[in-house]
């Protein structure tokens, strides 16, 4: 059995903790013997962790193109196969809601998890989850520098508390995005993919994450972010002009073409 899990890409602008989309980087975990260019998971690895806890038996084999510590779902997508190789390996079925639950208590938030389980983009709220069709003209181009990012280190270096006016704000903006993607209004999301929540801090540790998310703005982006807890950058660019756009980002990192992942989960 192959599972296979797109990687992700949350915190889409104001929608901290909420808002993400699939991206075509597959996590691929084989059970039993490996397929392609898989190789033995230890038991340290999450997709082994999350296969483990839920009832999982037998050798594991890993093979990805997500880099691990930057930003673009990782963790979840291996905790995702892992806890549905078990699911289906235990009862040869998935209950989608039981999975959501579960690689969201092992991950400490819903988005990534949910973006790699639907496809496409996803707006979570505890054990909802809403699933986007991202404008069909738009590719996201990655920025993804050398240095990696701890995501529980990086959390804790976040505000506990913020003004009135910034969390309003912030309401506004994410509720505005959201109904743009689903629109297709580009204008709009360029206006609303602002973040004072949690880019702020992490972007003053990461100067040239912060250069890129701006001249990915400044080149015609839809909209930027800052991917997952960085270091990673993110950007919904119309699929015509994804190949300036990448000539013209920092050349302290490189940077990929990718495409909204339209499906999650996929067994083989």
């Amino acid at each position: 059995m192959r599972v296979t899990i797109p990687a992700s890409s949350a915190n889409i602008g104001p929608g901290f903790d909420c808002l993400a989309v699939a991206l075509d980087l597959p996590f691929h975990l084989d059970v039993g013997e490996p397929q392609g260019e898989a190789t033995k998971l230890d038991e340290n690895h999450p997709a082994t962790k999350s296969f483990v806890s839920n009832g999982g038996e037998g050798p594991l084999f890993g093979e990805t193109l997500i880099p691990p510590g930057k930003g673009l779902g990782f963790s979840g997508a291996a905790r995702v196969a892992g806890l549905a190789a078990a699911s289906l390996q235990r009862s040869g079925s998935i209950h989608f809601a039981d999975l959501l639950a579960r690689s969201a208590e092992l991950e400490g938030h819903p988005d990534n998890v949910a973006a790699s389980i639907f496809g496409s983009v996803t707006a979570t709220n505890e054990n909802v989850v809403v699933r986007l069709k991202c404008p069909s003209q738009l590719d996201v181009v990655v920025w993804i520098p050398d240095e990696k990012t701890s995501t529980d280190s990086s959390r804790n270096q976040l505000p506990t508390s913020v003004p009135f006016e910034i969390a309003t704000q912030a309401l506004g903006r994410s509720s505005v995005l959201v109904a743009a993607i689903a629109s297709g209004d580009l204008a709009a999301m360029r206006q609303c993919c602002i973040d004072d929540l949690h880019q702020p801090t992490r972007l003053a540790t990461a100067p040239e994450s912060a250069r890129a998310l701006q001249v990915a703005l400044d080149n015609g982006a839809s909209a930027a972010w800052l991917s997952g807890s960085g270091p990673t950058i993110a950007a919904f660019v119309n699929s015509a002009e994804a190949q300036q756009l990448r000539r013209v980002l920092p050349d302290s990192g490189h940077s990929k073409i990718l495409k909204v992942a339209p499906h999650g989960i996929y067994v083989s």
